[in-house]
């Protein structure tokens, strides 16, 4: 859509200005669909330029993460990544047989819609740690620091939790919502086998998706520490298939976390 706010005005042909909230301290991005796009520019290897939003810049939707591309701003994670692939022809990261395209379909519902609700859940029940060194704590000091803590994290618990109710698993029990997340990586680890990748030794925007809700999932606090044991001794397969693309396009992943800064260097020349 053409943007009559745009944040880079002076902006250059072909290059992604990712606007999205500053780092954490657990994992380059709290927010799910942030880090699946960044995840998503980096293994298309699209220039991109981070752009921190301060917890107040939004884009025309209302929404966090967006983009702005040739002085035109795109909101939603997946449309974003739709309208990415064809810009800059990407086809192959959906290069699929049919009947593959049908089954990635299917993953990807489970992953966008139903297993990302469980860390939803989570963070519905207990979004405090947002506010500690793990999440945006070192950024935000002083009166900031205390506003933040003692009453936007609480608004952004009140929120969640009432988007996970009325998605439906918010009105779920802690038990129910254990076996959801359980029969979700139990139907990924049958799909990944002992393959690098959901669909082979290749990399598709699938599992961009797969290993940003995953990491949601492995690396930020859940309702029940049975989720991280489910991973350790029912689907070890996930664990390291997240950490072969953490690996492989989130080299500067500890710096990240530890410097928080937005513009680290992960390819090197």
């Amino acid at each position: 859509m053409p943007s009559t706010n745009l944040i880079k005005r002076d902006w250059e042909k072909d290059h992604v200005y990712l606007v999205q909230f500053p780092r954490a301290g657990m994992i380059p991005s709290p927010s799910p669909y942030a880090f699946k796009l960044e995840t998503f520019l980096r293994v298309a290897d699209i220039p991109y330029t981070n752009i921190n939003n301060e917890f107040s810049k939004m884009s025309a939707r209302g929404q966090i993460p967006f983009i702005e591309l040739n002085g035109r701003q795109h909101a939603d994670s997946t449309i974003i990544i739709d309208n990415l692939i064809e810009h800059f022809h990407k086809s192959d990261l959906e290069d699929l047989s049919q009947a593959d395209k049908a089954v990635a379909r299917a993953f990807f519902a489970l992953t966008e819609h139903h297993l990302c609700w469980v860390t939803l859940y989570s963070r519905g029940q207990d979004f405090s740690w947002l506010a500690t060194n793990g999440g945006f704590g070192r950024l935000l000091t002083g009166i900031k620091g205390f506003a933040f803590k003692n009453f936007i994290v609480k608004r952004f618990t009140s929120k969640v939790r009432a988007r996970a109710a009325a998605q439906g698993m918010g009105t779920f029990s802690k038990e129910e919502v254990l076996e959801q997340a359980k029969k979700d990586l139990d139907a990924l680890s049958v799909q990944l086998g002992e393959k690098k990748y959901l669909f082979g030794n290749t990399i598709k925007t699938i599992d961009v998706t797969t290993f940003a809700h995953l990491a949601e999932l492995i690396y930020t606090p859940q309702f029940s520490p049975e989720i991280a044991t489910h991973l350790e001794e029912k689907t070890p397969n996930l664990l390291v298939y997240v950490k072969n693309i953490r690996d492989q396009y989130w080299p500067d992943w500890d710096e990240t976390t530890e410097t928080m800064k937005m513009d680290t260097v992960w390819k090197k020349a």
